[in-house]
């Protein structure tokens, strides 16, 4: 018939569990690699001298305050929590 289409398939509560952990588990694999990313774009970290207003540049991008950022770079907060 024109203009019908196939209803979609009914989600069940077990798929939309599953996709609560997935998606969880991408969430905290993206937290590893933003928090390692930050860690990195310091050069300090790499036994390189620091940048002038590096913190500020990386806060920036992260959209997180200043002080949250430079906890991470400190290692003070992980990926896994505080």
């Amino acid at each position: 018939m024109c203009g019908m289409t196939d209803p979609k398939p009914a989600v069940t509560d077990a798929e939309r569990l599953e996709r609560v952990s997935a998606l969880r588990k991408q969430l905290d694999d993206v937290r590893r690699d933003l928090f390692a990313a930050i860690v990195d774009a310091f050069p300090e970290n790499r036994g390189e001298p620091p940048i002038r207003g590096r913190l500020a540049e990386v806060s920036k991008r992260a959209d997180w305050t200043r002080e949250h950022v430079a906890n991470i770079r400190d290692g003070k907060v992980t990926a896994e929590g505080p």
